[in-house]
């Protein structure tokens, strides 16, 4: 399921917990959404940009000319778009082409050439990297730039869901002994994301070079990404303003015994 159907399953109480991405609380604000919260973080990083081997990027202006497939939509390509506006470069002159968030059929069209690049999430461009015909360009990382960083995903849940504030605490305390033990246990997490990723264990592996779990929240990253909706299409107008009204981490913070400013992530 892509963000915005995790979000609507939450609205509809389809699901009571469900993922969701920086900018969906901003898209919740417009859309007067009142009966879902965000109440953890996932993970940082896990969403970059690959090359096709054989097509030279040694500097982020070297983008320009470049056929780049990217997810139109998602946060990962806002995040690329914002990269490449950082590092000066002149957007209009890249050949952005629109795909899935699927995957399979991007890797394809890196491979067969139809792509010079791509930007998209974990395991697809780990797994372009590990087949041998894809490549990490060291000078552009889309999750280097101050202002964003490397955030993803966020954990959200419904209101409904909420009010038993008993089980909603359990679940973040479950979630948050998992994380550590996971942490703690590589191979046992490689074993597990194998299981259910379907991908291989050298992809896997690969993939786990590029992202950090983090329950922590970055409140002021989605108050920024907010700013940006009218830019990029995802609202029509500056929802900053409302965007801190839809986190909660008041759940959190007795889930681990902290208070609710230390589980905010600064830049």
């Amino acid at each position: 399921m892509t963000n915005a159907d995790q979000q609507r399953a939450l609205q509809a109480g389809g699901a009571e917990v469900a993922t969701q991405g920086y900018q969906n609380p901003a898209i919740m604000a417009e859309q007067n959404v009142s009966n879902v919260k965000v109440v953890a973080g996932l993970y940082l990083g896990g969403q970059n940009l690959i090359m096709r081997k054989g097509v030279e990027l040694k500097s982020w202006k070297d983008l320009e000319g470049k056929k780049i497939g990217r997810p139109p939509g998602t946060f990962v390509q806002i995040l690329f778009i914002l990269a490449a506006e950082a590092n000066n470069v002149d957007v209009s002159k890249i050949n952005l082409v629109n795909v899935t968030a699927a995957g399979t059929a991007e890797l394809q069209a890196l491979r067969n050439g139809d792509l010079d690049g791509l930007v998209m999430f974990s395991p697809t461009t780990d797994r372009g990297v590990v087949e041998g015909y894809a490549y990490y360009p060291p000078c552009c990382d889309i999750s280097s730039t101050e202002k964003f960083g490397g955030r993803n995903q966020l954990l959200a849940a419904n209101t409904e869901f909420l009010k038993d504030r008993q089980t909603a605490v359990s679940l973040l305390k479950a979630y948050l002994e998992a994380k550590d033990y996971y942490v703690q246990n590589r191979e046992k997490a490689i074993e597990i994301a194998v299981q259910f990723s379907g991908v291989s264990r050298d992809v896997v592996v690969e993939a786990f070079k590029h992202a950090t779990l983090e329950h922590r929240v970055d409140v002021d990253t989605a108050v920024a990404i907010a700013k940006e909706g009218p830019k990029f299409g995802f609202t029509k107008s500056d929802m900053s303003e409302k965007v801190p009204s839809y986190f909660d981490l008041s759940y959190l913070s007795e889930a681990t015994g902290k208070p609710i400013d230390e589980l905010k992530l600064r830049k």
